[in-house]
């Protein structure tokens, strides 16, 4: 059932001083030594594949059970002796994750190279995928989730899977025959399966799946395993050979720097150099959560998770003071979904978000030290096989992402996005540790200022609005004790589509739309044009996973955000909801 925000941790008890799960009443590996077992079972068998693979290339490897991710950890040390510009792309399922206590103690008596770099990462128990760098090259895809729900909605191309569930006597659903055809479907062709289990059930639903098998020797005491193959002939796929120009130096557009620049890959970003909403100085990270743990609630939180890592952001939390009791209720019951470490309400009513915080643009933009090319562009069109923008000078890549709300103009009617004006101020405060929401926000106390927000209005214009800024003063005024009267004005222009969700995705053809229904049917694109607007007031929350996932789908890695959450986000969704309007 996807009807919880969070999963339920493993359980899980100690024999003979290795790991036991008491769900399924197995051992999480052989007592002769996980290490040993794991690289005879899947390492060994990975390494025989790719060989010597040339340069810049990218390998899929996906995990069914992450447990304490040690196949994950071994499998990124053997990476080691690739090229560095050889990407190791790691997907790993797990329906019961470890307690990040637990997963530490037990990672620390082994000795892995990339232990810290996971645990510094290990997200909460958050259902839906997690984004783990553990090198430049090798990058972690934690899927938290029941593992069909979760292959099902994998937008993957996998060369190699480790079958590392429990036995299937104790677990049968990680070995039944439908995720076997799943797999299938997602396997590039010559792809490979390696599993400590012999079963002959296992070997004949995987045979029917479409997969080639046999028996190899298998660990310790262990006579058998089963390897397995889709029928043709492997080759890794290439990698960064494309150019890739962003319009917009935003968030948007700066958090698609940085995903390129964590996989060092040349790249262009263009920017008016007008001022948007993001250059206010605090802009506040908080995921959007309701009571029903909705796809677009669960991509919000799992977004926000994202954001802890990120270049420019202070992890300060958020007290939210409801505005009316029917708020102040609503806040309640979204607390009990929630562990007080994560959200927490207080006897006196108010409601703790630990996880929240907020984001400095100009930190972020420091940290990455990325060049931005100043200019306003102003018409791009296809030439070629290329894309071409057009302003002052002219710029030709094979991928033009449009992470741009400020240059409307540049963004398709149908798209429907619209323009909110909205306003914030800088007051001087001290000592404020935490953000305060409630009729607006404050921000903690930064070099002495704290920034108040929250006014909304539907105007395209940058001029400053005194009673907006009245109107803030005066009620932060009646939250928190001001230390000064000096107060700098900022507004700033937000894009927002009509349902208040990002609009992220690959342009379609809107002139062959005609007679599609449904997202997830459309077959004509724009090829390698690419849309990131309309984040409103939460492009701090959302910009940064949104942004991974683009450009994990133009380099052709496992993406980002799964199958349903790019329905969700999909620049078509209006035009194909307004078409269907029409036509009953």
């Amino acid at each position: 059932m996807n009807d919880t925000y969070l999963l339920k941790p493993a359980d899980i008890d100690w024999q003979e001083g290795a790991p036991h799960s008491q769900t399924f009443d197995d051992i999480y590996w052989n007592r002769d030594g996980a290490i040993e077992e794991k690289q005879h079972v899947f390492v060994e068998p990975l390494l025989e594949l790719v060989g010597k693979d040339s340069r810049h290339t990218q390998v899929t490897v996906c995990e069914l059970g992450f447990g304490f991710g040690i196949n994950c950890l071994l499998t990124a040390d053997a990476w080691l002796q690739k090229p560095t510009d050889c990407r190791l792309n790691l997907i790993s399922f797990e329906k019961h994750p470890v307690d990040p206590i637990t997963l530490s103690r037990q990672l620390s008596s082994f000795n892995l190279k990339f232990t810290d770099a996971l645990l510094d990462q290990y997200p909460p128990p958050i259902r839906g995928q997690h984004v783990i760098w553990l090198a430049e090259n090798i990058r972690l895809l934690l899927i938290f989730d029941d593992v069909e729900t979760g292959l099902a909605n994998l937008d993957a191309s996998v060369d190699f899977w480790y079958l590392d569930g429990f036995s299937p006597a104790k677990n049968e659903s990680m070995w039944q025959p439908q995720l076997f055809r799943k797999m299938f479907a997602r396997s590039q062709p010559g792809a490979r399966i390696a599993t400590y289990s012999a079963a002959g059930h296992v070997r004949r639903a995987l045979s029917t799946a479409g997969f080639d098998t046999e028996k190899r020797s298998g660990f310790s005491h262990k006579r058998e395993m089963l390897t397995g193959k889709r029928p043709g002939d492997w080759q890794a796929n290439d990698h960064g050979h494309t150019s890739i120009a962003i319009i917009g130096a935003g968030l948007a557009g700066l958090y698609c720097a940085e995903a390129l620049n964590k996989r060092g890959l040349p790249f262009t970003l263009i920017d008016s150099g007008e001022p948007g909403a993001s250059a206010i100085p605090q802009l506040a990270v908080l995921p959007h959560l309701a009571v029903r743990p909705e796809i677009r609630y669960r991509f919000s939180l799992t977004a926000c998770q994202y954001m802890q890592t990120s270049p420019g952001f202070h992890g300060s939390g958020l007290v939210w003071r409801g505005r009316t009791q029917e708020e102040a209720e609503r806040l309640q019951k979204i607390s009990k979904l929630f562990p007080d470490e994560l959200v927490e309400t207080q006897v006196n009513g108010l409601t703790v978000f630990s996880q929240a915080g907020w984001l400095s643009y100009e930190k972020l933009k420091d940290g990455l030290s990325s060049r931005i090319t100043t200019d306003t562009i102003t018409t791009f069109n296809r030439k070629e096989e290329k894309w071409q923008a057009s302003g002052k000078c002219s710029y030709t890549a094979d991928n033009l992402i449009l992470a741009t709300g400020f240059s409307r103009s540049l963004l398709e009617p149908e798209l429907q996005v619209r323009a909110i004006h909205g306003q914030a101020v800088t007051v001087p405060t001290r000592d404020i540790r935490r953000i305060v929401n409630s009729h607006v926000t404050i921000f903690p106390t930064d070099n002495g200022t704290s920034v108040v927000s929250g006014t909304y209005a539907r105007r395209d214009d940058l001029a400053v609005d005194s009673e907006d800024t009245r109107y803030l003063v005066n009620t932060a005024k009646k939250m928190v004790e001001l230390e000064g009267k000096e107060v700098m004005p900022y507004t700033g222009i937000r894009a927002v589509s009509r349902d208040r969700l990002p609009i992220v995705g690959e342009l379609p053809v809107w002139d062959d739309l005609a007679g599609v229904n449904r997202v997830s049917a459309i077959s004509s694109f724009n090829r390698g044009l690419y849309v990131m607007a309309a984040f409103g007031s939460r492009g701090a929350t959302h910009a940064r996973l949104c942004a991974e996932h683009v450009i994990s789908k133009i380099l052709g890695e496992p993406t980002a955000l799964d199958l349903k959450q790019q329905v969700m986000l999909s620049p078509a969704r209006f035009f194909i909801r307004d078409s269907k309007l029409q036509s009953s």
